[in-house]
């Protein structure tokens, strides 16, 4: 990672800490946040803006103070279209972005490439290495959110995985899951409870062998 976007990830992960309070640590997602803001050419200043909006959206609303970054998204994008960032954002040259698409691909690919020659499971290998040619796709694909292509790309591949098994190891693997899923999920609409389902499949499938998600990985 280039000290550029080490220290726009920085600045803006103490920011909100400073504002959110002390014991607290950002997740993933948030992480994960911060890098498609820094690819959309969103700059720090924005960004920290924003944050200050979305925490005095709360209080307005008597809203529990948030915990994440996540939690107030919803008020940033909604600070970031009234200031008209995404119009500023695409007439942005590409060397002015805190992220260039292909610095976000190139880490992703080494990782895949590691993981590739430590694999030694053949029929896994194999899988990562059909993600690792579909990763290399992506960075043409012209989307200027490139984590949610990232998402579609882990979840398919998590499917290819899960389908790899046999057919009695899919079913604990199911029956495991169907025990996880929340009461309320009752609730749901179809949809929703195959969502639920495949992502607690995939969790469990992920911990049966020992695999982790590339694209959020350190």
């Amino acid at each position: 990672m280039k000290s550029q976007e080490r220290n726009y990830i920085a600045d803006i992960e103490r920011y909100f800490l400073g504002l959110a309070g002390k014991g607290l640590m950002l997740s993933a997602r948030d992480y994960s946040f911060i890098r498609e803001l820094g690819e959309r050419s969103v700059s720090k200043e924005m960004v920290i803006k924003a944050i200050a909006y979305g925490f005095e959206q709360k209080r307005q609303r008597g809203a529990q103070e948030p915990r994440g970054l996540f939690n107030i998204r919803h008020e940033i994008e909604d600070y970031l279209r009234t200031h008209s960032v995404e119009r500023e954002s695409k007439q942005a040259t590409p060397r002015n972005a805190a992220f260039t698409r292909s610095s976000i691909i190139e880490q992703v690919l080494k990782r895949l490439d590691r993981i590739i020659v430590e694999e030694k499971r053949e029929d896994i290998r194999g899988k990562y290495e059909e993600l690792r040619r579909r990763v290399g796709e992506t960075d043409g694909a012209g989307s200027a959110n490139i984590y949610k292509q990232f998402d579609l790309l882990w979840r398919d591949f998590m499917g290819d995985v899960f389908s790899g098994l046999s057919t009695e190891r899919q079913k604990q693997i199911t029956d495991t899951a169907l025990s996880r899923i929340p009461a309320k999920a009752k609730l749901y609409d179809e949809d929703a409870r195959r969502k639920t389902l495949n992502a607690f499949r995939d969790e469990i499938v992920c911990e049966t062998l020992g695999i982790n998600n590339v694209f959020t990985m350190k």
